[in-house]
């Protein structure tokens, strides 16, 4: 077997914290390094190691409904500076709701020679991370208080969403059957 030798990496983290007035700040960053000289043919010369692209975006969410209120994007990092003409792009987002067909409208309004794949890959990814943050406000227990907060909750954005969450499978049914028993307890 030959020697691997790493060449690039792309990283994208995304954390989601509480605002305190029912929303959720959704925060992305995505870098892209390279750990060799290398030709940048649009600029036809070698640029060092080193960051070539790094953005963070911001995404406060409204819950329950998982509304976009605000969309910031920053450009920390960039190859050739009119990529950061694409920050603007991101107001696009703002009233967008993060539930089935997200993925669509985002690559429909961020993509193509109006977008940015970078751009667009990272909001994909926050995305789903909002949702995994809806999660986290709900179940959190908070101090002083007996049980968690009792999510409003479309089942919708987990069906077909994976393996487990396929829309005949277990977890899915599950999820439904645990919403119309609670539906019922509120009508009695």
């Amino acid at each position: 077997m030959s020697k691997k030798e790493k060449i690039h990496t792309r990283v994208i983290t995304v954390n989601s914290y509480e605002m305190g007035d029912g929303t959720i700040q959704v925060e992305g960053v995505l870098t892209d390094e390279r750990f060799f000289p290398s030709l940048y043919y649009s600029r036809n010369q070698y640029i060092d190691p080193g960051i070539v692209h790094k953005m963070t975006v911001r995404l406060d969410i409204a819950l329950p409904d998982l509304e976009i209120r605000k969309a910031q994007a920053v450009m920390n990092e960039v190859p050739i500076e009119s990529c950061r003409e694409i920050e603007a792009f991101i107001q696009k987002l703002v009233g967008l709701k993060i539930k089935p067909g997200f993925t669509k409208k985002v690559r429909a309004l961020l993509g193509g020679v109006e977008g940015c794949l970078h751009l667009t890959n990272l909001i994909l990814t926050m995305g789903s991370a909002a949702v995994q943050g809806f999660w986290a406000y709900y179940s959190r227990r908070r101090e002083g208080e007996k049980g968690v907060r009792a999510p409003e909750f479309d089942p919708d954005l987990l069906k077909d969403s994976c393996w487990m969450w396929r829309e005949e499978g277990p977890l899915f049914a599950r999820i439904i059957k645990l919403q119309e028993d609670k539906a019922g307890e509120t009508v009695k």
